[in-house]
């Protein structure tokens, strides 16, 4: 069990809404999930959850968690790796919820270029989906549904809410009201992804005064016009001063990061997001340090890039040490054949807005160099 063992197979649960009368579940965002009945959900009993947890028994590596173990042969930091030192347990088949990782909604406000319209409204709006295909995606929501009553929060110590965009849904105040009223929030550590558009309101901010910890990602994938290009369509400076702003303003229990997707898109806007990150946001107002994380994008995936552009990015962002983990996966990649079908995905798009990703980008004026 120690080899591979993973605290969350046994302690967490990801959640994210189907339709009217399923959820779809896993130990968490990351890991492979399967669609289940609300009205028969059983944290204990689910048959996705009991077939990984005797996997893991078994000494077996399943399929679904595999972005863990890819993460872990590149020497990056795994989702699986930081759990076990958030937990800091030694090696149990305890069955105990002590972890919810809730899709809280899938409203957004941006459709990001590396997104969809599974996880954002805004896409499925821009691409005029119909009712049978809102169905289809598992996003056609006409009535509550109640799968946090389905839940004992007696043993949580952790809740990270994701999206489209959490602020922007009544789901997470719920749940953390729920908290409050069992006495549980004051022990509970509280994390968001969030895309920096929407300022807290003053009920969420008396909600997390409450919380043993909260801390908030911020979405983070470039700065000025390839922010705008890759998360469109926000406005950077509106960001900017959004971030900023709430590091000013909010209780001192309040911390923050940068979660920084990296895809062929956006290789190059890397050192901008960290040379901003390091000016901007290094702390929290109490002087607690904030993170820095970063995650490859599954559909833009840097491995495809031309050797010569990969030999750019490792100048580019070799002399940084807090960006040796992009170089060396780059370094690792080096045998790998180009693949630019991202870009067709970019026309696609830049068709569909008006816009132009080889003049909003860095990677463009590359592209142009090598003729790509």
């Amino acid at each position: 069990m120690t080899h591979n063992w993973c605290p969350e197979i046994y302690r967490s649960i990801y959640i994210d809404r189907v339709n009217d009368n399923d959820i779809s579940v896993a130990p968490c965002c990351q890991a492979g999930s399967k669609i289940e009945a609300v009205d028969t959900f059983d944290f204990y009993k689910s048959p996705h959850l009991t077939y990984l947890r005797s996997e893991f028994a078994r000494g077996v590596n399943p399929s679904e968690c595999s972005r863990c173990w890819d993460a872990e042969a590149i020497g990056h930091k795994s989702r699986r790796q930081g759990a076990i030192e958030f937990y800091n347990l030694p090696p149990s088949d305890l069955v105990e919820l002590a972890c919810i990782d809730h899709s809280a909604t899938w409203a957004c406000n941006l459709a990001c270029i590396m997104c969809g319209p599974e996880n954002s409204s805004l896409w499925a709006t821009e691409l005029n989906y119909t009712q049978t295909k809102l169905i289809n995606i598992g996003r056609k929501f006409q009535k509550s549904n109640n799968f946090l009553d389905r839940l004992d929060f007696t043993n949580i110590q952790k809740i990270h809410f994701n999206g489209g965009e959490p602020l922007l849904n009544n789901d997470q105040i719920k749940l953390l009201e729920k908290l409050k009223e069992q006495d549980v929030l004051k022990n509970t550590f509280i994390s968001y992804n969030t895309n920096g558009t929407v300022i807290p309101n003053n009920k969420i901010i008396d909600l997390w005064s409450s919380a043993k910890l909260v801390k908030l990602f911020f979405s983070i994938d470039a700065t000025e016009l390839a922010f705008e290009y890759v998360r469109w369509p926000g406005n950077w400076e509106s960001v900017s001063n959004n971030i900023i702003a709430m590091k000013k303003s909010l209780p001192g229990n309040v911390m923050f990061g940068v979660n920084m997707t990296v895809g062929c898109y956006n290789i190059f806007e890397t050192l901008n997001v960290w040379q901003w990150f390091s000016e901007n946001l290094q702390t929290n107002r109490e002087g607690d340090k904030s993170d820095f994380c970063w995650q490859l994008a599954n559909n833009f995936n840097i491995k495809f890039l031309p050797i010569v552009v990969k030999n750019h990015v490792i100048d580019h962002l070799g002399s940084i040490p807090e960006l040796s983990e992009i170089v060396n996966y780059i370094k690792n990649t080096l045998t790998i054949n180009e693949d630019n079908n991202w870009t067709l995905k970019l026309d696609k798009i830049d068709n569909k807005r008006n816009t132009n990703w080889r003049n909003s980008l860095a990677i463009g004026k590359y592209y142009k160099e090598i003729n790509c």
